[in-house]
């Protein structure tokens, strides 16, 4: 008699693809299967509500001995998995990865009929390469219903890709990068102008850096930091396999590799004395769950603060990947990592043929969600800062809206986010902003080649700066502060400064505006570092 088999839900997209069949995978051809499975000690988590809003002396954060005993199976478990691993004649490897991911390994036929699925290679006019997956639900042995909470690695869909202005799926880097101007800005003077803490430096900090392509040379860097008169930074690279530190550029064009410099430039010259750890990973929803582990959990470099300036529409992820990489961003949260992440670059419709839609992981609610502004500044020191919009130029604007997968969370519940389509709640982004205009853009070299760059992927790694350096001055982390911003914005702090200039449609009329207080451009606004750090510290010593 066949064992009784039941539907693991959520292993499809949002939204089917268009694609076209090419061929069968060959069955002898040998592939690897990540399981996540539930956490055993889940249930012994605090609330992250009563931890986002508690005084940030009075934190308590998890060591990465804990955040792993969390963050693992019951053994039960592990051996019913084990069970259905031999019955299909599939190597597991069940410590190779820790936490609650397991391994399996072995060929395509094998999986297919561990699975129920028949997997094949697509081809998506998006994407310059074919990929693998499959049409048919993913099904499991009954035993293992609520046991196995996803299946990554059968489908190798790209995941994400960067909120730039990079096209979707480019990568032989055709492109012609925005020129250097009178008013394109080394990257910390940008500290200088959102007024990061006086005397800090980001000394004794981590901040960690996720990349899913492209690459940096080392001699390229040394270079850039030398001509704009700065120390190199202390950099770690992590390749979390197969992702790899997989420079391909070529001089004088815009290409994966520029993202790379760019999130490294930001970073290292706004917290110099921080070590910067880049992780490279496969750009899959198999190598965003196993990245974001290897960071979450890195016991060496033990990263304070995480940037990530890639991303993609909600609706082109499965609710198993929005799930389990969201739950990977509540436990860096109990770690007292704070995790920033840019809104996308293309305005109300991160996907481009269906519009009010939002990037994730930017849509997570325990992430920090960074939008983008123009910041103009005169030779008389007036300051001007507006919604980040280049759509005639570009096609591009600041990433905003309402999420269709995340409820709204409490610490929006005042910031009177929108609707929904439906008519529903959902969680508003961004939370927060800063400059993300070319025309007023970061120096950047890369590929040996000076550039004006922008794009809310210089936002994310501005904001993991200056966290750094608010650790620092602070002595301790500040960890989940999204909660925080908000609290600190309904009694009127001040800690970060209101865009209530602009909008991110393609015309006022077709998207959202900005307005007092927060909105789907900008979010709360652009930060000053100095004045947060004064009402981190006021919490901090009145104990509230």
């Amino acid at each position: 008699m066949r064992a009784k088999r039941v539907v693991l839900r959520g292993s499809k997209k949002l939204v089917r693809p268009r694609r076209s069949r090419i061929a069968s995978v060959r069955t002898d051809r040998e592939i690897t299967v990540v399981l996540s499975l539930r956490w055993s000690q889940e249930a012994n988590l605090c609330p992250l509500k009563s931890l986002g809003t508690s005084p940030v002396h009075e934190r308590t954060h998890l060591s990465v001995k804990q955040a792993k005993g969390v963050f693992s199976p019951d053994p039960a478990d592990v051996n019913a998995v084990r069970r259905f691993a031999r019955s299909y004649h599939l190597r597991c490897r069940a410590h190779s990865l820790g936490g609650a991911f397991m391994r399996l390994s072995g060929t395509v036929g094998r999986f297919n009929r561990a699975f129920g699925v028949k997997l094949t290679h697509w081809a998506e006019k998006a994407y310059s390469s074919a990929y693998q997956g499959h049409d048919e639900e993913v099904t499991l042995p009954a035993d293992l219903e609520g046991i196995v909470t996803g299946v990554f690695g059968l489908d190798t869909h790209p995941a994400a890709r960067r909120p730039s202005r990079l096209t979707h799926g480019m990568s032989s880097g055709s492109i012609t990068p925005p020129p250097v101007t009178s008013s394109t800005r080394k990257p910390a003077e940008f500290a200088d102008l959102y007024k990061f803490p006086r005397n800090t430096s980001g000394n004794g900090e981590c901040i960690g850096l996720l990349e899913f392509g492209g690459g940096f040379r080392l001699r390229e860097l040394k270079s850039y930091f030398k001509s704009i008169g700065m120390k190199a930074p202390t950099l770690i690279v992590r390749e979390v396999s197969p992702g790899a530190n997989r420079p391909q550029g070529k001089q004088g064009t815009l290409n994966p590799d520029s993202e790379v410099y760019l999130d490294i430039e930001v970073a290292a010259s706004m917290a110099p004395d921080a070590k910067i750890v880049v992780y490279f990973g496969d750009n899959t929803m198999q190598g965003w769950l196993t990245t974001l582990q290897a960071a979450i959990l890195d016991e060496v470099h033990d990263p304070s603060v995480i940037s990530i300036s890639w991303g993609q529409a909600e609706q082109e992820w499965s609710p198993q990947a929005l799930t389990e990489i969201d739950k990977l961003f509540q436990l860096a949260a109990h770690r007292g990592i704070t995790t920033c992440c840019s809104s996308g670059d293309r305005g109300i419709s991160e996907a481009s043929s269906r519009p009010f839609t939002v990037a994730f992981p930017a849509s997570s609610p325990h992430v920090l969600a960074c939008g983008g502004t123009r910041l103009a500044v005169k030779t008389s020191g007036s300051r001007n800062e507006t919604v980040w919009n280049q759509w005639r130029q570009f096609r591009l604007a600041s990433g905003g809206g309402v999420s269709d997968v995340f409820p709204l969370p409490p610490h929006q519940n005042q910031a009177n986010v929108p609707l929904r389509r439906s008519h529903e709640p959902g969680r508003g982004i961004p939370d927060v902003a800063a400059n993300a205009s070319s025309d007023t853009g970061y120096l950047i070299e890369a590929d040996g080649t000076p550039m004006s760059l922008g794009g809310t992927s210089a936002v994310a790694p501005l904001w993991a700066a200056l966290i750094a350096r608010l650790n620092e001055a602070m002595g301790m982390r500040v960890g989940f502060l999204t909660p925080l911003l908000y609290t600190m914005n309904a009694a009127g702090a001040g800690a970060v400064s209101d865009i209530t200039e602009g909008y991110n449609g393609s015309t006022r009329a077709a998207g959202f505006r900005a307005r007092p207080g927060w909105d789907a451009c900008t979010g709360l606004g652009s930060p000053n570092g100095e004045k947060l750090l004064q009402l981190l510290s006021s919490r901090k010593a009145k104990g509230g």
